[in-house]
This record gives structure tokens, sequence and C-alpha cells, in this order.
């Protein structure tokens, strides 16, 4: 039997609301609970002093692009794996667009065993919704939740067809499976590279306008009403979306939502100067709709911040604007660029740690992650929620260089980054 105690910092546990100077005890691979004083038969416990820091359950991201198999010269499951240590994730979900797709139990049995390999964070795959993210025929989403699939998703599209939607989403319900797509309608984003406002208009650029998103997600939502199974949006974007949102829950439909951290930070003015590393989807937004997102972040209605972590190489995004590939490095920068948000009073500090911990947990239907509770998996990190750093690509375990944040200066280090009970490292 493995015993850890972790004293003298505050703890922190969106879930339960806490947020106090006490003592967390760890028991093999699980939280034992949170006490204020050391119970008899501790004694010989390891201990970890955490004076004057912030003691959290480890961060969840549900989305991030692992790599492997297919670019592993962007990144690999080892890359991201110390990319997600570096920043405090303890569990990253991998989306299904790699190469192979992950539509067959070879890729997801793949994915777990390079995880196990590392032996560092937890790496849980995502199925896609249908083979080779065609749009086509249902991939085996009941055999791949068997291998090991926690979510199936449509990929960085959404689902073209309502009524193919409506049987993925049947599937998704009879295995009882979250599903995840993206609000995005493709005939009137395809091609563009920014978001449509003055910004666009005085560039030049072709650019998507919020509608494209609003169209999407009300479509989806109300086909996940009329399939009677959940539906989660992901990196949603604007004021317009969010208003929608709110019409749809207030109707009765079970939508959740996440958000990037990017989206929170930046508008569209700072894709005038078209560094490539500002190219993203959906695209920056205008300075409203960054307001708006933080603004429903205080409101709880956005329930999960997700990464988008994206790597991709100089061969992709050294070329003009409009040509680059879309997508930045997050695991490492996400926490600090929440709590640098938190520390300027953007953002509420407990609503905002619980879209990285809890929030996404239940997304995922997982009460076992994400929280303190008495049972749950000692999945914790410890956090020194003041010291600056710049952001600096060149420091970072990610493979890749295309940091949206790079230049920075951030707030919030990880210090220590403990999975099922045992403290893990950059290898």
């Amino acid at each position: 039997m493995s015993r850890l105690v972790i004293t003298g910092g505050t703890v922190l546990d969106p879930a339960s609301g806490l947020n106090a100077p006490t003592t967390l005890l760890i028991e093999n691979d699980t939280i034992h609970g949170v006490v204020t004083e050391i119970p008899k038969g501790w004694d010989d416990a390891e201990t970890i002093d955490a004076t004057g820091r912030w003691v959290m359950p480890g961060l969840i991201c549900l989305r991030t692009h692992v790599g492997e198999p297919g670019t592993e010269w962007k990144e690999d499951i080892e890359s991201v794996s110390n990319a997600a240590i570096a920043g405090g994730f303890t569990t990253v979900c991998a989306t299904p667009n790699t190469d192979p797709i992950n539509d067959v139990r070879a890729v997801t049995k793949q994915l777990l065993a390079r995880s196990e390999q590392v032996n560092g964070v937890r790496i849980l795959p995502i199925v896609a919704d249908t083979r080779r993210l065609a749009g086509g025929t249902l991939a085996e989403m009941g055999d791949l939740k068997d291998a090991g699939c926690v979510a199936v998703s449509s990929g960085d599209k959404a689902i073209p067809n309502a009524q193919l939607l409506r049987r993925v989403l049947e599937y998704a319900r009879s295995i009882e499976i979250p599903f995840f797509t993206v609000a995005r309608d493709d005939s009137m984003s395809r091609g563009t590279v920014m978001h449509e406002g003055h910004v666009s208009n005085r560039l030049g650029m072709h650019a998507m306008p919020s509608e494209a998103e609003v169209i999407s997600l009300f479509r989806d939502a109300t086909i996940s009403g009329l399939a009677q199974w959940p539906i989660h949006i992901q990196k949603i974007s604007t004021r317009a979306t969010l208003n929608t949102l709110r019409q749809l829950r207030e109707s009765g439909l079970n939508v959740t939502v996440d958000i990037t951290p990017h989206h929170l930070w930046f508008n569209d003015e700072v894709t005038s100067h078209f560094d490539t590393d500002t190219r993203v989807e959906p695209p920056l937004r205008s300075q409203d709709d960054v307001t708006a997102c933080r603004e429903a972040i205080a409101e709880g209605l956005i329930q999960a911040i997700a990464t988008d972590h994206c790597p991709q190489s100089s061969v992709e995004k050294a070329v003009e604007y409009a040509y680059a590939e879309p997508g930045t490095t997050g695991l490492e920068t996400t926490l600090a660029a929440v709590l640098d948000l938190v520390h300027q009073k953007h953002l509420p500090l407990m609503q905002a740690l619980s879209c990285l911990t809890v929030g996404p947990a239940d997304i995922l239907g997982r009460q076992d992650l994400g929280r303190l509770s008495k049972g749950a998996s000692a999945d914790v990190i410890i956090v020194d929620s003041d010291t600056p750093f710049r952001a600096e690509s060149v420091r970072m375990q990610s493979k890749s260089r295309n940091c949206i944040f790079e230049g920075v200066s951030l707030t919030g280090v990880v210090e220590t980054t403990i999975v099922k009970g045992k403290v893990v490292a950059v290898s």
C-alpha cells in the first residue's frame, strides 16, 4: 500500500466548492480524503509540502490532437503526454482525426498501448462517428467503445446531413456514449480564414460570419432532441451562439458546450499582422464576442474549456496566411492563460477551474475524475498561482512551435503533476 500526504497548500475543489488551507490524503491510486489533521497510521506516508501553493484536481482536456498515428513529426503520444504534464493536464481526450482515422479497434488499441508505454497522463481515445470521418457509413461505435473509446466525434466538421446526424445520435444513445461535434455550417464557412467583420473587410479576406456557428448549433441541438440524446458542441466562439444556446436550454434541450482559451483571450484584430499562429478554427472573433464568452463562463453557460491542442509544423505554418493550416498548441499555456484572466478579474476563479476539471469530467460521464472527493482517481496538480512567465514555444514540451501565446506574459506554473497517485515527470 502506498500513501501520499500533501500538506500546507490551499486545496481548491470546484466540484465541492472547497477553497481552504487543508491537507489532502492519497491512498494507492485514489483520493482518501481532505482533512485538517493527519490521522493516525499515516506517519510513514510520503509527504509533499505545498505551502504557498494551490492543490487542485488534475485538468481534463476534451479535445487534443495527439498526432499519433500518422503525423508524428508534429506530435506523438510521448510528446503530448510531456506537454500535458507540464501544463497540469492529467487526462486528455484524443481526437479521432489521426492517420489512419480512429474508426477501427486497431487504432484505439494502438493509442491505449502507446499511452501505457509512455506511463504519463491518461489518454482517452475518441471514436469517429463515420468511417474515415467521411460522413457516410457509420463507424462501429459499439466495438470501439468496448475497445476503450470514451466518446464519439465528428472531428473538425459538423455532420452535413441531418438524417445521418440523427442516426449517429441514436446509435450513441443505444450504447450510452457521449457525442461531440462542432458548430460550423460548411456552406458558410468553407474556405474562410477569419471572422467576418470590420477587420476582414479592411484586409479583404474570405471570412466566416457568426451565423455559420448559430445555424449549425440550432440544427444539431434540435436533432439531438429528436434523437433523445445529449449533444456536446465544441469550440463555440460568438455572442450570437451563446444567445441561441440560452434559448435552446430554456426549451429543454440537453446541450453542453466548450470553448478554447484563445477565444477567451484574443480578438480578430491580432490577425491583422498575418501571424499564422493566429490562424485557428473557428477564427478569432470580435472583442464583443470575447467579452460575451468570458461572461458566459461566469454565468455557467459554458461547461468546459478545451485546449484544442493542434500542433502544426513549419511546413503548415510558414506560408501565406490564407494557406496556413489552422491550429495552435495549448496544453502548456491553457491553465496560465485562464489564471491570468482570473487575476485580471475577467473570470471568477472557481467557475473557471470548474471548466477545466469537474465540468469536462461530467460531460464524459466520469464521476471518478476532475474532483477531490473520497474514492476519486488521485489525479492532482500543485500550482504556483502567482509566478509570471513568458510563453516561449522553444522551451515547451510539444514538438511543434505554433503557439498563439508566443511571447505573451502569463501567470501560474504547474510544479507537480500526479496521475493515479503517482508523481509523473516529463520524460
